[in-house]
């Protein structure tokens, strides 16, 4: 567990003059192969330095960071990282990246720790982009259905820590949270007349753990008194990872994106759960998936009747099945 907050600064490149570079400060007390500096374009630069006699690969430059390698001495290389964008804000964002990749990737060295920092920079990119569009409705209710879900459900049966590493984020993987031998994809109706739920893909009722499971909430908009609001269910969960670098850099970079989207009516908005029901998805579950359909379906969005699965319902054992994921 990362405690020891005081091993960065805050702001890493505050104080580093413009043109400083290829001259740097270490970034990372704990670790001296990780640097920052500043170019002669005043420009942020990141970089990471160590022994390695073989080419290192670079992947494609995105619109927020270029990359290149250069030698150095003693079968030394540098992949250095620019930060193309320089606002206090963007400033603030890849203060958290590079301090996250550097907690990251310290127990990796040559070839490997060039590999893995850049594979790090690639998971932060959806982070690191400029995103202007506020949440549609579907994905505000969506966003506070799976934070309830974790503050509600997951950490009262495992440590909050684990909860966030379990959780793919609104942005993430095919599942949304996976438990060792289950997943869990996690479904918010804002009405408790629906009688669907909206399956979006052919991937997501595909089973790629031994149990897969479909979480239904229904929400309400709810008054200040009785429901709960997006801003409420981010903090909790926030608080109680803090105490983590690493794992709080995590939640920022699964959570933010759609945090930061949220207009401030949106973020305020109470919600209440008002019902919750689980669905065991075994083999004769109805569903669409790459293995049942012709291979000239290159992907499907359908809607599945509620009334339709009530035989693989296992709500009763909701809180078994995930303390036992």
């Amino acid at each position: 567990m990362t405690t020891d907050w005081e091993v960065f600064k805050e702001d890493p490149w505050q104080d580093i003059e413009c043109g400083a570079y290829p001259r740097g400060r270490r970034l990372y007390l704990n670790d001296e192969r990780y640097w920052i500096s500043r170019n002669s374009s005043n420009q942020l630069v990141f970089y990471i330095q160590d022994v390695c006699t073989t080419v290192i690969p670079v992947k494609k430059d995105t619109s927020s960071i270029e990359l290149k390698v250069e030698k150095y001495k003693n079968d030394e290389q540098r992949l250095v990282c620019t930060f193309l964008e320089s606002t206090n804000e963007t400033t603030e964002k890849f203060g958290l990246v590079v301090k996250s990749i550097a907690v990251e990737t310290e127990s990796f060295n040559g070839i490997a720790i060039f590999a893995k920092v850049q594979k790090e920079l690639q998971e932060w990119s959806d982070f690191l982009k400029n995103h202007e569009q506020e949440l549609s409705q579907s994905e505000l209710i969506g966003f506070w259905g799976e934070l309830y879900v974790i503050t509600s459900l997951i950490m009262k049966k495992h440590d909050p820590l684990n909860a966030i590493r379990y959780w793919a984020g609104p942005t993430g993987s095919k599942k949304d949270i996976s438990l060792n031998s289950l997943s869990i994809e996690v479904k918010t109706t804002s009405s408790s007349a629906s009688k669907e739920i909206t399956i979006s893909s052919l991937d997501q009722l595909d089973k790629t753990t031994k149990q897969l499971y479909i979480l239904h909430l229904f929400i309400n908009v709810a008054d200040n008194e009785k429901g709960v609001s997006l801003t409420y269910l981010y903090e909790l969960v926030r608080s109680q990872v803090k105490h983590d670098f690493a794992i709080s850099a995590l939640f920022k970079r699964r959570a933010g994106v759609f945090f930061k989207r949220a207009s401030l009516q949106q973020k305020n908005q109470p919600f209440v759960c008002s019902e919750i029901n689980m669905y065991e998805v075994k083999e004769n579950f109805p569903k669409l998936v790459r293995g049942n359909v012709h291979a000239g379906i290159v992907e499907a969005k359908y809607r599945l009747s509620i009334q339709s699965i009530q035989d693989f319902n296992v709500t009763k054992n909701i809180m078994e099945i995930i303390n036992n994921g």
